[in-house]
């Protein structure tokens, strides 16, 4: 994928785009698809791009209830000003989050990094992952509740599972 000029994503969008996201990688833990994604335009300023919304229902191995995963797809003019983007959101969610819980995560795009609203021991989690790859710009947020405190290890497979489906994600756009 480059990572120069312009970038390795075009904007593109068809009506079928959130559907055509691999929400099954998040099958386990968080639940399946029931029902259609929700898309619509970017509402912030600037590049184009898409928001999903998707409810996912439990089934199976899932651990956690009543899930909800946003998804923000911006598509910027340059690497260059993806770059820029990325490290400005960086810096303004370091501020904003206490106790520095923001994470950098690797593996995941070029750059990424993610942080979490509630603390580790509540039902309710809300957990964001954003995403640099060359000029896309890319944030999961996924709302979920779980049936017991969660654990370390389960926190940790929540956000294994948000990392494998944001990979999924760019690899689906890319083709």
């Amino acid at each position: 994928m480059s990572q120069e000029g312009k970038g390795g994503y075009p904007w593109v969008a068809t009506d079928e785009i959130c559907n055509d996201m691999p929400y099954g990688k998040l099958a386990d833990p968080l639940g399946a698809r029931q029902e259609v994604a929700d898309r619509a335009g970017r509402s912030g300023g600037g590049a184009p791009g898409f928001t999903c919304v998707q409810p996912l229902v439990e089934t199976g191995p899932a651990t956690w209830k009543n899930v909800k995963v946003e998804l923000d797809f911006a598509f910027t003019e340059s690497v260059d000003f993806a770059k820029d983007i990325h490290a400005k959101d960086r810096e303004n969610v370091g501020k904003d989050i206490a106790d520095s819980g923001l994470v950098p995560v690797e593996k995941v795009g070029k750059e990424a990094f993610r942080f979490g609203y509630d603390k580790p021991a509540d039902l309710r989690q809300v957990r964001e992952l954003h995403v640099r790859d060359s000029n896309l710009l890319f944030d999961v947020t996924v709302t979920a509740e779980a049936h017991t405190p969660p654990t370390p290890e389960s926190l940790k497979a929540l956000d294994a599972a948000v990392d494998g489906f944001a990979r999924a994600c760019l690899k689906e756009l890319r083709k």
